[in-house]
């Protein structure tokens, strides 16, 4: 074995609530798998409509998920207070790697400074830490979309991610 054989390293997969449709399982990398990360990573891929981080209907029961780092989640917006995030969408057609394969919108921010963002081709959108972000909807797919999260930590936990559990759903898809 030579000097860098421990950095290829197995993704930990983690398995899509079955109930979700169109939306692939998550890959996730960070310091909990690999020692000397920078980063945490996920990536996964959207294959048909969906909304993500849409919140529950008033008067509905929250839906919590819980991570394999032990992190509190579910279809809620956040924001990650001690991590800046970005977000990479792109596409799968690798003769056309200008075409995204479906419409996103994406919401960052709150109150008077929310900014939402739509395209069609392929974007990264910059997270400062603290600012919240979500829902965010796929719309008119017709060609899987690749997404991948990236935080500025090498640990979630360490990101200490805030979700909205109280955002009520506006819309979804």
């Amino acid at each position: 074995m030579g000097k860098y054989a421990d950095n290829c390293v197995t993704m930990f997969l983690k398995p899509e609530n079955s109930s979700l449709i169109n939306k692939s399982s998550v890959f996730m990398f960070g310091q909990e798998f690999f020692q000397a990360a920078t980063n945490w990573v996920e990536s996964w891929i959207v294959t048909g409509e969906i909304t993500l981080m849409e919140g529950t209907p008033e008067g509905a029961e929250k839906i919590i998920h819980i991570g394999p780092d032990g992190h509190k989640g579910g279809p809620y917006p956040k924001r990650r207070l001690n991590a800046d995030e970005t977000f990479f969408f792109f596409g799968a057609d690798p003769t056309d790697m200008n075409c995204l394969g479906g419409h996103v919108e994406f919401h960052l921010g709150e109150g008077e400074e929310k900014q939402i963002f739509e395209f069609d081709e392929p974007r990264a959108i910059y997270i400062p830490r603290g600012v919240r972000y979500g829902p965010i909807f796929f719309t008119g797919v017709y060609r899987n979309i690749l997404v991948f999260q990236v935080l500025s930590l090498p640990s979630r936990a360490d990101s200490e991610t805030i979700n909205d559990f109280d955002y009520i759903t506006a819309r979804k898809i």
